[in-house]
């Protein structure tokens, strides 16, 4: 049996080596795909699974509202914050705050706004300009009782970027649909632009309420969700959602 010569062997165990190495490479590169799949599908399986507990947070809000006793309970002090731990220890922290405690950028008048502005850190140019800019978008309009449609669309306004945002946006809301807040639901900076504006404010109807609510899995997953809640007197539809959003 003849021999194969030296030079043709080194050659065929050099072609073995790389076939070696390159299925090696193959394999590697199909475990690493496979393995990042399997990543991306339990993230979106997590985010998933945060949402809707979530969203589960904001219909226990509602249940605990739509409970008159409960509402009273809740709301001795607004807002009024507690958490739901899960046996997997997920846990659902829910906010609730009357959103008549905040001034409404629909209903309120401008020497309203323009305090707000001021106790909420703008300087007094800025603050009239704040509230210029804001009832002159509500005459524009042709439905000025819903102008403003979120208080994310002041990030709009000239002259208000993302810190006088954060300053302002505490206080503020779209959902009471009085001209006043409620001193007894407001927090620091609106009591002060009341007493700045000189009134009184309104007392709550108790209609309108701001729930938040935010899931956090063990994962690290975690998802924030923010409704406006109107209850009502019609026992056919005892709420509704005005809005609703991620945040």
């Amino acid at each position: 049996m003849k021999t194969a010569p030296a030079n043709q062997r080194g050659s065929a165990l050099l072609i073995v080596i790389w076939a070696v190495v390159l299925l090696a490479g193959l394999i590697a590169g199909m475990v690493a795909t496979g393995g990042s799949e399997a990543a991306l599908t339990s993230n979106m399986i997590n985010t998933a699974r945060a949402n809707h507990l979530a969203a589960a947070g904001v219909q226990h809000a509602i249940l605990a509202l739509l409970d008159p006793d409960m509402r009273a309970k809740l709301l001795k002090q607004s807002p009024t914050e507690f958490s739901i731990q899960l046996a997997d220890d997920a846990t659902i922290s829910i906010r609730i705050q009357d959103s008549c405690g905040d001034i409404d950028l629909n209903w309120s008048p401008p020497e309203l706004l323009r305090a707000y502005a001021m106790t909420a850190g703008l300087k007094t140019a800025a603050a009239g300009k704040f509230s210029e800019a804001v009832t002159a978008h509500r005459q524009a309009s042709p439905h000025a009782s819903a102008a403003w449609q979120s208080v994310r669309e002041l990030g709009r306004l000239p002259g208000i970027g993302g810190a006088e945002f954060a300053a302002l946006s505490p206080g503020l809301t779209v959902n009471c649909r009085e001209a006043g807040a409620d001193p007894h639901r407001a927090g620091v900076a609106v009591k002060r632009a009341l007493l700045l504006a000189g009134t009184n404010g309104s007392v709550s109807h108790e209609l309108a309420y701001q729930v938040e609510s935010r899931a956090t899995l063990v994962s690290g997953a975690e998802v924030r969700l923010r409704a406006s809640i109107w209850l009502s007197l019609d026992d056919g539809k005892p709420y509704r959602i005005a809005a609703w959003e991620r945040f």
